[in-house]
C-alpha cells in the first residue's frame, strides 16, 4: 500500500540492543477518499516505511517506495489502498501515468495449453461485509471498498497467440476482458463451505 507520507512513529525491539522505527499511520488519496467501513476493521496501517529506510542497525537495502506491506498486518482489509482503485494498467505498454500490465503466456501441463479454465478469488474471506448466511455483503469488488474497484484478468490474442494480463485491460484489438469483475462469478461457499468466488469454467479459445 503506497502513502505519501507516514505518521505516529513507533519503536520496536527486533532483537538483543537491535530496535527498528515503524509507521502507524499511512496519508495519502486514497486513505483520506473516504471513510469506508463504519467498523473500522484495519487498527493500524503498520508496519509502514519511508523511502530510503535501511531499517538502522540491520543495514538492509533501501525501500524504494514509502508504503505499508500489508501482508504483515493481514492486508487491506478496509480496501481503501490503491489496488482497489483503477489506478492499474491498462495495456501493456506504460503511458505517463501508469505502468504496463504484465504479460504471461497460457499455462500448459506437459507441453500443451488446458482444454478449459476458470478464474477465482479469494477476497470474499477478509470483506468486513461477508458475514452472513445470506452471503449477500459478499461481492466483488468489495461493496466496503471507496474505490468500488477489484483488477481483473483479460485475455489479450495476437497473431494466433494468446496471452494473459493484468489489471485495467478492457480495450485494443484482441482484448478479451471475459467480463471484467463478472469473470470471478458468484461465491461458492454453500458448495465449499467458505467463501470463495469462482467464475464459469470456459474452453480454451487459445489452444
Amino acid at each position: 500500500m503506497g502513502c505519501t507520507s507516514l505518521g505516529d512513529p513507533l519503536t520496536i525491539g527486533l532483537g538483543p540492543d537491535v530496535t527498528d522505527t515503524v509507521w502507524q499511520s499511512c496519508h495519502g488519496p486514497y486513505e483520506t477518499a473516504t471513510t469506508p467501513d463504519a467498523g473500522n476493521p484495519e487498527v493500524t496501517d503498520a508496519p509502514c516505511y519511508p523511502k530510503g529506510d535501511t531499517h538502522g542497525a540491520l543495514n538492509a537495502a533501501p525501500d524504494t517506495v514509502t508504503g505499508c506491506p500489508v501482508f504483515v498486518s493481514g492486508g487491506d482489509i478496509d480496501f481503501d489502498g490503491s489496488p482497489y482503485w483503477p489506478e492499474w494498467p491498462t495495456g501493456p505498454n506504460p503511458t505517463s501515468r501508469l505502468p504496463g500490465s504484465f504479460v504471461q503466456a497460457l499455462p500448459t501441463s506437459a507441453g500443451s495449453q488446458y482444454s478449459q479454465y476458470f478464474v477465482q478469488t479469494d477476497v470474499a474471506g477478509s470483506e468486513s461485509t461477508c458475514t452472513d448466511a445470506s452471503t449477500a455483503g459478499c461481492a466483488v469488488p468489495p461493496p466496503s471498498g471507496p474505490g468500488r474497484f477489484y483488477p481483473y484478468f483479460s485475455r489479450v490474442k495476437s497473431s494466433g497467440t494468446c496471452t494473459v494480463e493484468f489489471g485495467n485491460v478492457s480495450s485494443g484489438r484482441g482484448v478479451n476482458s471475459l467480463g471484467k469483475d463478472a469473470q470471478y462469478g458468484t461465491d461458492q461457499r454453500a458448495t465449499l463451505g467458505y467463501d470463495e468466488f469462482i467464475g464459469p469454467t470456459r474452453p480454451n479459445a487459445c489452444t
